[in-house]
C-alpha cells in the first residue's frame, strides 16, 4: 500500500505538544516538509533541534500546571493539534501526581479548551497513547476491547486516551493512536537502538536482553506519517464514530511481530556492528516487558490506506544516511 497522503496539510496551522521529544522532533519534521504551519510547544528551546527552532514558531512553557494549555491554544488557534506530551517512559519519572497531570489531565484540558470556542471548535486532535494502555500480559489486542493496564503509566495513558473519547462524543474530532515499539534516532539513552549506536565505535562486546521477546516495531518516521495522515482525516469522519472510528484508539503498529535478537542482528549488519559482539543473555528481562499477541491494524489500514513496513531494514537505511548527513537527533 502507499504511504498515506499528507499533501491536505499544506498552509494548515498545526500545534505540538511536546515537540522536543523524540516523536515530536520527526512529526514535526514531517508536518514542515509537507508545507504546514507549525507551532511547536518545549519546555526547554535548548532541547529542540535547530532545523526545527528555524522552521517552526516555538513557544516555551511547562504544561505541568494545569490551565497552562489555554493561552497556548488561544495564541495559536490551532486546526490540527497533536498530542505527544508524556511523563513515566524515563527511569526517574515516577510521581504520581505527574502521572496524572501529564498523561490524563493534559489531553482532556486540550480537549475542552478546544471545544470552548468557535474558532477551535473544528480542530481535530491528535493524541498519542500507549500499547500499555492493554496491560503487560495483553490479550485480545482490538482496540475495541476492554482495557487492564498493570502500570501506572498504562493506567494514566488510558485515562486520557478514555477522557477523549468523551470530549468525541461531545462533537470534538479527536483520536488516540496506541504506539507499540517505536525506534529511530533520537530515543531515549538506555533503549536498544540508542544504546547500539554509541558501541558502534566502541569495541568488546555489547551486553544485551536474551532477545527471545518479540515486538512489533514501527519506525519514528512512519508513525509521524501514519499521525499526520490521521490528522488529515475530515473531522466529521472522526466525529460519526462509525469503523474505523468506532473504537477509542487506533493501534499504530506493522502487524508483526519480530523477536528482538532479529531486530538486532539486522540493525547491526546494517549498521557494520559485528555480531560476534552481540551479548544475547547477559542482562535480565525488564519487569514491565509487554508480551502480546500479533497486534490488529485493520483499522488503521482502513483510515489511511496503508501499512506500516514490517521490515526494519529500510529505516535502518534511512538512519544510516541521517547519521551520514548529521541530521541532529
Amino acid at each position: 500500500m502507499a504511504p498515506p497522503d499528507l499533501q491536505s496539510m499544506a498552509g494548515r496551522r498545526c500545534l505540538v505538544l511536546g515537540a522536543s521529544g523524540f516523536l515530536g522532533r520527526w512529526l514535526a519534521r514531517t508536518l514542515h516538509a509537507e508545507g504546514a504551519h507549525t507551532t511547536a510547544q518545549v519546555r526547554d528551546r535548548g532541547h529542540l533541534p535547530r532545523d526545527i527552532a528555524a522552521t517552526a514558531e516555538v513557544w516555551v512553557g511547562d504544561l505541568g500546571r494545569p490551565g497552562s494549555a489555554r493561552d497556548l491554544i488561544r495564541r495559536a488557534q490551532p486546526q490540527v493539534v497533536f498530542s505527544l506530551v508524556g511523563y513515566g517512559v524515563a527511569k526517574g519519572e515516577r510521581l504520581a501526581r505527574d502521572y496524572a497531570r501529564l498523561n490524563a489531565e493534559l489531553p482532556a484540558e486540550v480537549a475542552r479548551e478546544l471545544l470552548r470556542t468557535a474558532e477551535t471548535r473544528d480542530a481535530t486532535l491528535v493524541h498519542v497513547g500507549s500499547a500499555l494502555e492493554y496491560g503487560v500480559e495483553a490479550g485480545s489486542l482490538d482496540e475495541a476491547s476492554n482495557c487492564v493496564p498493570t502500570t501506572e503509566y498504562g493506567r494514566s495513558k488510558l485515562a486520557g486516551t478514555l477522557a477523549l473519547d468523551e470530549s468525541r462524543k461531545e462533537g470534538l474530532a479527536c483520536l488516540t493512536g496506541r504506539a507499540f515499539t517505536v525506534f529511530g534516532l533520537g530515543e531515549r539513552e538506555g533503549r536498544l537502538v540508542p544504546s547500539l549506536l554509541a558501541a558502534r565505535d566502541r569495541s568488546g562486546r555489547i551486553p544485551l536482553s536474551s532477545g527471545r521477546q518479540e515486538r512489533d516495531w514501527i519506525y519514528v518516521e512512519d508513525i509521524a506519517r501514519a499521525l499526520v495522515g490521521l490528522a488529515a482525516i475530515a473531522p466529521k469522519e472522526i466525529r460519526a464514530r462509525k469503523p474505523p472510528f468506532d473504537a477509542p484508539a487506533i493501534n499504530l503498529a506493522s502487524g508483526a511481530l519480530r523477536s528482538v535478537r532479529e531486530f538486532t542482528e539486522l540493525f547491526a549488519r546494517a549498521l557494520d556492528i559485528r555480531e560476534d559482539r552481540l551479548g544475547f543473555g547477559d542482562l535480565p528481562g525488564l519487569a514491565e516487558e509487554m508480551f502480546h499477541p500479533a497486534v490488529p491494524i485493520a483499522r488503521l489500514q482502513r483510515a489511511l490506506g496503508w501499512t506500516p513496513p514490517k521490515d526494519p531494514t529500510p529505516a535502518f537505511r534511512r538512519m544510516r544516511a541521517h547519521l551520514s548527513a548529521g541530521v541532529e537527533a
